[in-house]
């Protein structure tokens, strides 16, 4: 249910731009929140929709669908292996926006508030090998989830890392895209999360509007010329979408149009579009999307671009690697040791960084896919995640509650000769154990992946 107080704030800030039935927008407060997936395209499981209470295909999202009810995720091995990802329908839109733009090949891209992932995902969902992701959060808690999204994803063309916006003002005019999905008052998910409401009041909406305009000030620079900037966010507050969109372009760049099917649902406001629950079948949203036409002459980028307080990333060759047999490398992909790890990466982040010479002062999480840990014998569980395995690595097919229990890290019989192997719950790979001579197993799910909650097996 929506406050009244903030009925009043939120139906006076949208009519700045927007028309809606405000009668229609405050009742859809009390229906339930839509629950829809994003299905991997690298993971394809048969019979995904028996698992699945699937409905309806989202409109504007590839193999992205509703479900009539939001099942228990944390059950289901086939979310633990990757096969689908859980998100507001909204947030898939950013699929139809890089199809428009048709910027998938041979690109830079910077997500550079990503956690938990659901756009970067989608997004490496469309690029080819030779692009590159990099996806950042500020949080390095936040920051680990996105990287274990990424990897349950499975792709190597990606970067993961917990950094300030101005940590990358060393990687200037390097992306071809950067998108903002800004922190604000998210006051679009009320419906769905309602204690959000106890925060909100006008000075936050105030004070959300100052740090998206913070933001984006460091991520003008970082811009290349012709370069696009996509700006998002779960808010329906004018001050957070059109009065921003208007600041920025005031600031280089214009807005790019975008053609919307009438039937989706989805309102083009003056500037950028607006996803309302009454309307589109998904929570409150806001897209604007911008291309640079001229620079900011006042930039305050220079102050920052001393290398002597910069640290480079260093990508180390790998002489020889007695089990590389365990990988499908393809022409795309090459192995380099970067820290303690030896990593399956793509050619073009090791020809980026090694060309480029690329300076840094975040912490990176993870290039590409941890293959692994130099010194160690088996795999790293991230590779086990990974699209690029051969197909004739050892596994054993487990049923549903030897998946779950693997999942728990619990003890269960496998009657397997020795050895190391990767198992599979419905075909595909959710990690690997190791069954020693007297029968003993070895589980090496990480801890930190675990299921938590007790399952009634």
């Amino acid at each position: 249910m929506l406050n009244a107080d903030i009925a009043t704030i939120l139906i006076k800030s949208i009519g700045k731009y927007c028309d809606i039935n405000a009668a229609e927008f405050i009742n859809s407060f009390n229906e339930k929140p839509n629950v829809a997936i994003k299905i991997n395209p690298f993971k394809k499981s048969e019979n995904l929709s028996d698992y699945l209470p699937i409905v309806e295909k989202v409109q504007w999202c590839d193999e992205a669908y509703y479900l009539n009810t939001r099942p228990d995720f944390y059950k289901d091995p086939l979310f633990y292996a990757g096969a689908y990802y859980v998100m507001d329908p909204a947030s898939m839109f950013i699929d139809y926006i890089f199809k428009y733009l048709n910027i998938l090949d041979n690109v830079k891209i910077l997500d550079i508030a990503a956690a938990p992932g659901g756009k970067s995902i989608i997004v490496d969902s469309l690029l080819t090998d030779n692009s590159i992701l990099w996806a950042n959060d500020i949080s390095y808690n936040r920051a680990k989830v996105l990287d274990y999204n990424l990897a349950k994803w499975g792709k190597a063309n990606y970067i993961v890392s917990s950094a300030k916006v101005n940590d990358f003002f060393s990687l200037k005019n390097q992306f071809d895209v950067v998108l903002l999905d800004a922190p604000c008052t998210g006051s679009g998910f009320f419906r769905k999360y309602e204690s959000w409401q106890d925060n909100f009041s006008e000075n936050y909406i105030n004070l959300c509007a100052q740090r998206q305009k913070d933001i984006l000030k460091n991520i003008f620079d970082i811009i290349p010329m012709d370069g696009y900037l996509i700006y998002s966010t779960c808010s329906y507050t004018a001050e957070e979408n059109e009065d921003i969109a208007k600041w920025v372009i005031d600031n280089g760049f214009e807005e790019i149009k975008l053609p919307i099917p009438a039937e989706w649902g989805i309102v083009a406001s003056e500037y950028g579009y607006r996803f309302f629950q009454h309307l589109s079948k998904s929570e409150g949203f806001y897209y604007a999307i911008f291309r640079k036409n001229h620079f900011n002459s006042e930039s305050k980028q220079l102050n920052y671009l001393n290398k002597k307080n910069l640290n480079p990333i260093k990508l180390i060759p790998i002489s020889r690697l007695n089990d590389s047999g365990n990988i499908n490398l393809t022409e795309d992909l090459t192995l380099k040791k970067f820290g303690k790890n030896i990593n399956l990466i793509t050619k073009n982040i090791d020809y980026w960084f090694t060309k480029d010479f690329i300076y840094f002062n975040g912490k990176i999480l993870s290039l590409g896919t941890n293959y692994i840990e130099e010194n160690k014998t088996i795999p790293s569980p991230q590779f086990a995640l990974s699209i690029y395995k051969a197909s004739d690595i050892p596994s054993i097919a487990l049923s549903l509650s030897e998946a779950q229990m693997y999942l728990q890290k619990l003890s269960f019989p496998i009657d397997a000769a020795e050895g190391i192997y990767l198992v599979k719950y419905n075909n595909l790979a959710l990690g690997w154990i190791k069954i020693m001579n007297d029968g003993r197993i070895n589980n090496y799910y990480p801890a930190e992946w675990r299921i938590i909650k007790e399952i009634d097996n």
